[in-house]
């Protein structure tokens, strides 16, 4: 399959749910945290990864595997993390972006978001609240919601692991209240 097809084909199956569905780039950090979060609040969630499920430390573990039982997985032709990052925005109709680290990945994120016409929210932790997050992703009629930020290891060398799962459980509780409304509204 060429490339182009890989990204249609994943479009299409990123709205086989009705709703609201999460995608993130499937690596350590605000990526997982998202995709765990999300499978709580019970959302569609689907991870995309580079060529062998590679994440920055290697291949995908079977425990974190195991994490992220409920998710759909997504294998990419290309090991290149940008290229990732551009197919992860491209399927997207919004991005959220957390990024209290300032990640280089972040940095394409929001390059990716611009350049392909994608809404992009990058609250400050204090200002992402269920109701920002709702009201956004009503605003911007967004099904497909790409959540992605730092990796693990810059987390964890800036302090900044705390506080993320809250601001993500706040985010997807948000965007559970727009899931049920659009479900419910489609029923």
């Amino acid at each position: 399959m060429t490339e182009p097809d890989i990204e249609a084909r994943l479009r299409r199956d990123l709205r086989a749910s009705e709703g609201i569905t999460i995608v993130t780039g499937g690596q350590t950090g605000v990526d997982t945290y998202a995709a765990q979060t999300a499978l709580q609040a019970g959302l569609p969630v689907h991870l995309i990864f580079p060529a062998g499920l590679r994440q920055e430390d290697g291949g995908l573990t079977r425990s974190r595997r195991d994490q992220l039982a409920g998710a759909i997985l997504h294998e990419l032709p290309d090991a290149s993390f940008r290229y990732r990052t551009w197919t992860c925005a491209y399927v997207s109709d919004a991005v959220l972006l957390l990024d209290p680290a300032g990640g280089s990945g972040c940095q394409e994120t929001a390059r990716a978001a611009r350049q392909l016409g994608r809404p992009l929210l990058r609250p400050s932790p204090s200002q992402l609240t269920a109701e920002l997050a709702a009201g956004w992703l009503a605003d911007t009629c967004a099904r497909v919601v790409l959540v992605a930020g730092c990796r693990a290891s810059l987390l964890a060398r800036a302090g900044e692991s705390d506080g993320l799962r809250t601001q993500l459980a706040r985010f997807m509780t948000g965007a559970r209240q727009c899931h049920d409304q659009l479900t419910s509204s489609a029923g």
